[in-house]
């Protein structure tokens, strides 16, 4: 009898198992029995008279007697255990409509349909009602009661573990800063005048004044939520009166003082602060004037509080039901998204702390309208739909993968707008709090991928669960208003990441229920899932694999097997795969996600070259899983100790860097985007007392001469502003400018700009394809004619070698590279290898003329150098030819 309940089980896919008979029980005279509404599940034929055994939880009969005598002990104990293995081990992660998640009766729709075969949904009842009638009998059952309740404690208990984690995960620090060995403070000790102010006032150098302290705002020029002309307008100048009158935030001032370089000595005489200090003076701001998104917020946390308190508290679907409140009160939550635009964010993310930037918004409203839509169509099938009706039961399933698929769609097309560095993500970029463990950002980060699985999961494999559908909103909401809390300087980056954490958990957890297997099934396919569109699979292609067993089971194709969905969804991403290489050129997509960030990180120095006399080239190993990420025109900050210290003198100077520990130099990398080193090109700075620099340069004579294969340096980056975004196209100001040709006019190191450029190039021609962002847009793949370098030094002997200008194996049809040189310090005529055309003597309107292309609409130019030869040299002769398009990088 057992073996054929269990194989009756294995064949029907169903975990209920019980005793009852169908209208009579076992050994009854009078066939009297009453049949629990639950007590539905697998049938065979019984050996007694062909009466139908039906197996299910709960058994409740009129005639406990009549088992023609009371059944031996035995036979109870084998048949509760048998009740209790099969309800364990054989419980379905899916169901035979949907790809369900959580444990109980409304997500298994196989047994929904037989109940409704015995007990039928009645006409003008609701589904949840009629599910939470079935649910209150079953009950009813005190073993299944007091299972439940001890679930309950469990699901108690689990959700204070999860509260306080977090807290613990984040005072996780390294044991002494002496593991980080140039960490640097930031440097305010520069003297500079009103002369030396007034000087700094362009796009390629930018400072201003806040109450005599000094700021270099260059790498926040583009990224001002009010647009760079206001930085500009107040360039050069005193900016404390501004500053004050718009009510900038305690965050504001905080980055300020990141940004001090000296003290104006003959200004103001410092920053004072008027903001409010309290915690109301900083949560009310003047963009929401009638404060609708504070009231809009708070109400729907605390609607939030109150679904973990229902849950908590075991009420079936976290208390949801079919009623229009419900779905009123899921709809605040696209309501308060839509507020959210009353604020001015900056259009790309800030280094320093995790912020809101325009990109987030886009993304976060897209993935609140998603669940938002998940439950509005799940409340409609609740509600309108009989249980009987399977197709509409199929139409649920599909609509939740429409779903999916429209916001996948739509967040690429809003990305391909927005976003300006390729090299980010919105969670795998976040910055993290000073000593932050390497390890733990890695968890750390690995989890937030995990997380978006999560939340797609938790989103077409839920069924008809409301619950569900509506608590995966809240951790995307709580991260924006974590986000404002920090840039309010209400909470640090650390409690940012507890809370965020917290959301993430606290949801999977309270949606899972406790459910061992479940929470077994699930992480295995949210981690498998993760390690194929980790490979490179598309995320289109990856979430056809949970949706054809689904598919394939509905029309019969295959049976009705957990155990088999998995190899289906392996053979559909391996086609997949093939369909990806054979049509469309690639097999997997990548993407370079970059490693640096506001917070100083160590890179391991693995090689140092010498290019040629003026230039070294030091190459810093980038951790696996991560690559550069420097997009050309950007720049990092590299953190070298200060061998000046305590010298008053350097260079026959007055050293102004004498108190200071540790030195910050920027430099341009070289390297490709997609490069696992980073690569910078240091010019050594020798001693050479006749040129005035009897000590030579601080930072370059550190990494150059002192600097060992195998030792770390801190570095942080990006900063300045992307340059070059691909496909020809050039930043300039604020339009983007799809180039014919391009020129670029460098001046000594600022060279290293226009090879990360020439980098990038390259490393286009050597893809066989276009970019997701590309195809998404539907673009075509666009080639410069030319790419013209003019390249200017002190001596020949400083001009790159010409393999420097050589695309590398496999490059393809790449953009012709044309290098000019021209030499200052000869007079005579000078050849230089590699080069078209070579000059001596001081750069003229005719060199430039010569070696650059002509002007045009669709010409860029952009300058590197130093600022005397970028403002008053280059940008009048580039004026007086009549370039449009003129980029200036300093």
């Amino acid at each position: 009898f057992l073996t054929l309940a269990f194989l009756g089980t294995l064949t029907q896919g169903t975990s209920h198992v019980g005793l009852t008979a169908d209208d009579a029980c076992l050994g009854s005279d009078t066939g009297a029995c009453s049949l629990h509404a639950l007590q539905v599940g697998l049938q065979s034929k019984s050996p007694r008279g062909e009466r139908v055994i039906t197996i299910g939880l709960g058994s409740e009969t009129q005639t406990p007697g009549s088992f023609a005598g009371e059944p031996p002990e035995q036979v109870n104990q084998v048949l509760q255990r048998a009740q209790r293995v099969l309800r364990d081990l054989l419980h379905p992660v899916a169901g035979h409509l949907n790809f369900h998640l959580a444990t109980s009766a409304l997500e298994v729709d196989p047994i929904l349909q037989e109940a409704a075969e015995k007990y039928p949904q009645p006409k003008g009842m609701t589904m949840d009602t009629w599910i939470k009638t079935l649910q209150s009998q079953r009950m009813n059952d005190p073993a299944f009661a007091a299972a439940e309740y001890q679930r309950q404690k469990i699901l108690i208990v689990g959700f204070i573990i999860v509260t306080i984690l977090p807290l613990l995960i984040v005072n996780i620090e390294k044991r002494s800063k002496s593991s980080q060995p140039f960490e640097t403070r930031p440097q305010t000790s520069l003297k500079i005048t009103q002369k030396e102010l007034s000087e700094h006032s362009t796009t390629s150098s930018l400072w201003l004044s806040i109450g005599g302290v000094v700021c270099d705002v260059t790498d926040f020029l583009m990224l001002h939520p009010g647009g760079n002309e206001v930085l500009l307008q107040y360039g050069g100048q005193e900016a404390a009166e501004a500053f004050e009158e718009v009510g900038h935030s305690d965050f504001a001032r905080k980055m300020l003082q990141e940004k001090a370089i000296g003290v104006l000595v003959d200004g103001n005489s410092s920053l004072q602060s008027t903001a409010g200090t309290s915690l109301l003076g900083r949560l009310f701001t003047r963009e929401d004037g009638f404060n609708i998104h504070k009231v809009l917020g708070f109400s729907v946390l605390l609607h939030v509080f109150y679904r973990i308190y229902t849950q908590l508290a075991w009420q079936w679907d976290g208390g949801f039901s079919s009623g229009w409140v419900d779905l009123a009160l899921c709809w605040l939550s696209i309501a308060l998204q839509s507020t959210s635009y009353f604020f001015e964010v900056p259009r790309a993310r800030l280094l320093g702390s995790p912020m809101i930037w325009q990109e987030w918004r886009a993304h976060n409203y897209i993935f609140v309208l998603r669940h938002v839509l998940g439950f509005t169509i799940c409340w409609g099938y609740l509600r309108w739909v009989n249980i009987s009706n399977k197709i509409a039961g199929t139409l649920l399933s599909l609509s939740m993968f429409a779903v999916l698929y429209g916001q996948l769609y739509s967040v690429d097309v809003i990305t391909a707008y927005i976003r300006e560095d390729k090299h980010t993500s919105l969670t795998a970029s976040w910055p993290f709090w000073e000593g932050c463990p390497i390890w733990l950002e890695k968890a750390i980060k690995w989890y937030y991928t995990i997380a978006q699985f999560q939340a797609s999961t938790l989103l077409i494999m839920t069924g008809t669960d409301l619950y569900a559908k509506y608590m995966v909103i809240f951790p995307f909401q709580f991260a924006s208003f974590l986000m404002t809390l920090v840039r309010k300087g209400i909470i640090t980056t650390k409690g940012f990441h507890a809370g965020y954490l917290w959301s993430l958990w606290m949801v999977v957890w309270l949606i899972l229920k406790c459910d061992v297997v479940t929470t077994v099934a699930t992480w295995a396919m949210w981690i498998c899932l993760y390690f194929f569109r980790s490979n490179g699979l598309s995320k289109y292609a990856l979430w056809l694999g949970p949706f054809m067993p689904q598919l394939l089971m509905y029309f019969e194709l295959m049976p009705t097997s957990n155990i088999l969905q998995f190899p289906v969804m392996l053979i559909t991403w391996l086609i997949c795969m093939t369909i990806q290489k054979v049509f469309m050129g690639f097999a997997t997509e990548t993407r370079a996600r970059r490693f640096l960030e506001a917070r100083r990180k160590p890179l391991k120095l693995v090689a140092k070259e010498k290019v040629n006399n003026a230039f070294y080239l030091l190459k810093f190993e980038i951790p696996a899983g991560y690559t550069a990420g420097i997009n050309p025109g950007q720049h990092v900050k590299v953190h070298v100790p200060n061998i000046s210290k305590d010298q008053p003198t350097w260079n026959t100077h007055m050293n102004l860097e004498e108190p200071v520990d540790q030195l910050s130099r920027s430099y341009t990398p070289v390297s490709a985007t997609t490069s696992p080193t980073m690569d910078l090109m240091i010019r050594l700075y020798p001693k050479d007392p006749q040129r005035g620099f009897p000590d030579g340069g601080r930072a370059s004579t550190f990494l150059i001469d002192q600097l060992k294969i195998g030792q770390k340096m801190s570095l942080t980056g990006p900063h300045g502003h992307q340059l070059y975004f691909g496909q020809s196209r050039f930043l300039v100001g604020k339009d983007i400018i799809t180039a014919r040709a391009c020129g670029a006019l460098a001046g000594g190191s600022g060279i290293t700009p226009v090879i990360s450029t020439l980098q990038d190039i390259w490393q286009e021609g050597r893809r066989d394809i276009r970019d997701r962002d590309q195809r998404i847009m539907g673009e075509t793949t666009v080639r410069m004619d030319e790419f013209a370098v003019l390249h200017v030094t002190r001596k020949a002997s400083e001009a790159l070698p010409s393999s420097w200008y050589e695309p590398g194996k496999g490059s393809g049809d790449v953009t012709p590279i044309r290098v000019s040189h021209v030499v200052t310090s000869e007079t005579s005529k000078v050849t230089v290898p590699g080069t078209g055309n070579s000059w001596a003597g001081k750069l003229t309107v005719e060199m430039v003329q010569q070696s650059l292309p002509a002007p045009a609409d669709d010409v860029v130019i952009f300058v590197c150098g130093p600022q005397g030869f970028n403002e008053s040299l280059c940008r009048p002769m580039l004026q007086k030819l009549g370039y449009k398009h003129v980029v200036m990088l300093q």
